[in-house]
């Protein structure tokens, strides 16, 4: 792989927000590899496998929490960059993905272009 491609694993429920998601990674000027879930179960199958640069993770999924998928990726240890992408931005929430280890959280409805901001910026690092 090049120093600026990336291997993204997209969770969410929404197989129109993936969609979108991946859309939008396509202006960051990295070259990407995407896998997408629609379920937490699956995620975790993917993951290993996979063994993602980040992972862009909605934590209200319908089969079981996305945090339950962030405490596997930081309990493991896996160097993957976890970043929360959700609807359900209370405190509360927050506060838990704060605590296993997150590396960002940000709110669906306004900060999904923050996620491009994020990918093009590691590019960056990376390359430097």
């Amino acid at each position: 792989m090049k120093t600026n491609d990336f291997r993204i694993l997209l969770v969410d429920y929404s197989i129109f927000t993936a969609c979108r998601l991946q859309e939008l990674l396509g202006t960051t000027g990295t070259h990407n590899t995407f896998k997408i879930s629609t379920d937490v179960d699956n995620a975790l199958s993917i993951i290993d496998s996979f063994d993602p640069d980040f992972v862009i993770l909605e934590i209200g999924m319908p089969d079981k929490s996305g945090i339950e998928l962030l405490k596997y990726i930081k309990g493991n240890r896996l160097h993957s960059k976890v970043i929360i992408l959700t609807n359900f931005t209370i405190s509360a929430f927050r506060n838990e993905c704060d605590k296993y280890g997150a590396d960002y959280f940000l709110d669906k409805a306004d900060e999904m272009e923050t996620v491009v901001s994020i990918i093009r910026n590691s590019a960056g690092q990376k390359a430097a």
